[in-house]
């Protein structure tokens, strides 16, 4: 056994993957992890010559947004998107674009930053919350006992309607990972993989700055937004008539700084595989 690290890959392919469902493959994979905690593995030690009982654990998962709430089995949809923030989750939903927005970064911030006194940089607000409480595992295991025993179907006929408002947070059932007996230990239990959100950010900045169709999140309505907030007043839309007007703002590329954002982009040497092709 040569390898140092070993990354266990599960894929459902299809559109029609299991979301929420997932604990079915998962049931497998779980048994065998309480076995490897509990009773171990005979291993052979090749530096003494001499067998071992090995035992190992799961440290977290790693995965994308979406599947982080199919794993921690809390949604990441709504006013409480943030399964870390949990019910503390900080967030507006805009009366014009309808998105739900999540403007409470500055809570993580030290109490004595002076960001937390900016107004007309950020919302228009002081920020003076401190960041959200991370739960501990006990206190997780706490919100979700009413759950206990719940399993989640893709068949309609089958699926069991939780009552988000009702419970006033986001589980949808408790996590199998809970079966696992250290679980409730860790203090990071899922990771976010970066590069889908490396890439989520660069298409919303590219396609804003160069102004996308269909992909820049500069639109009327968001401009409407930031009026209804009384803020960045030079963004405003003109009343002009039976029409609004957008002003230009000051990250909208013109054609001739487009065309060389463009050239400077096609002309750049990276690594094979360090980067992909914008267009």
């Amino acid at each position: 056994m040569k390898q140092e690290n070993f990354i266990l890959s599960m894929i459902i392919p299809g559109p029609n993957g299991p979301g929420d469902a997932i604990d079915t493959y998962l049931q497998s994979l779980i048994e065998e992890l309480k076995e490897l905690w509990d009773v171990g593995i005979e291993t052979y030690d090749a530096s003494t010559r001499h067998n071992f009982k090995l035992h190992a654990s799961l440290l977290w998962t790693i995965n994308d947004f979406p599947a982080y709430g199919n794993l921690f089995v809390w949604s990441t949809k709504g006013k409480l998107a943030c399964p870390c923030c949990n019910k503390d989750t900080s967030s507006i939903q805009f009366t014009n674009c309808k998105k739900q927005c999540f403007m409470g970064h500055r809570r993580y911030l030290p109490h004595s930053h002076k960001w937390r006194n900016e107004t007309k940089t950020f919302d228009g607000n002081k920020e003076e919350r401190p960041a959200p409480k991370i739960r501990s595992g006990i206190e997780i295991l706490d919100q979700v006992q009413d759950l206990e025993g719940l399993q989640l179907s893709k068949d309609p006929k089958k699926r069991k309607k939780i009552s988000h408002e009702k419970r006033q947070d986001n589980w949808n059932k408790k996590s199998i990972f809970f079966e696992l007996p250290y679980w409730k230990c860790l203090l990071l239990r899922h990771n976010l993989d970066v590069m889908h959100i490396e890439k989520n950010i660069c298409d919303n900045i590219m396609g804003t700055i160069m102004s996308v169709k269909g992909k820049t999140k500069d639109t009327i309505k968001t401009r409407l937004d930031l009026q209804e907030m009384n803020i960045r007043s030079e963004l405003h839309p003109i009343q002009n008539g039976e029409k609004n007007e957008v002003p230009t703002a000051c990250y909208t590329l013109s054609p001739e700084d487009k065309h060389k954002l463009c050239l400077f982009l096609k002309n750049l040497k990276v690594p094979d595989g360090f980067s992909s092709n914008i267009s």
